[in-house]
């Protein structure tokens, strides 16, 4: 099989963000996989002032176009503010068009609570399937993200590992079966 791309993308641009410990985790065990090559992205990276409005193109949303043209999928990190997602997630999302198109996504929700991010997670599937993405089923979800990982950043529950192995395997059958589609 070819080697696959797939970023891994820290949705939220926030201050003391929780949500990075576990965009770090899934980009650790992601990253120890010999058939995808696989790197972690920051919403912060690419957004400028000029980032608010959307038909104005800049350097950063052309390298954004740039990485999700040659991606063969995504994994999004994020976390679910007020019951929805960031908003710097949704301007990120809406720099590219064409480069999602037959490209699976997969999601991890994270929030302070128990559902996890799920609201995030459902808000975001309805995006991606307007820009023909396929979201892909499991999701994985982090609630409780304040005790969930350590003070060191290690996750506290050994069966994310798990999860996310699963959440892997669905991602790259799909990114396989839809590369070789495209």
């Amino acid at each position: 099989m070819n080697e696959l791309f797939i970023p891994i993308l820290l949705g939220t641009a926030r201050q003391d963000r929780l949500s990075e410990k576990a965009a770090r985790f899934t980009h650790k065990l992601f990253s120890k996989r010999s058939d995808v090559e696989t790197e972690l992205l920051d919403v912060r990276d690419y957004l400028t002032d000029r980032s608010w409005a959307p038909w104005q193109e800049n350097d950063m949303s052309k390298k954004w176009k740039e990485i999700m043209a040659r991606a063969d999928g995504l994994i999004i990190v994020t976390p679910e503010y007020n019951h929805g997602y960031p908003g710097e997630l949704k301007i990120l999302i809406d720099k590219a068009d064409t480069e999602y198109a037959h490209k699976p996504v997969a999601f991890c929700g994270v929030s302070g609570g128990g559902l996890g991010g799920a609201r995030v997670v459902q808000q975001l599937t309805e995006i991606v399937r307007n820009l023909s993405m396929v979201s892909i089923v499991p999701s994985v979800y982090f609630p409780h993200i304040k005790t969930l990982f350590n003070g060191a950043g290690e996750i506290t529950d050994p069966a994310y590992e798990r999860r996310l192995d699963e959440l892997f395997e669905e991602l790259l059958w799909w990114a396989t079966a839809l590369k070789n589609a495209r």
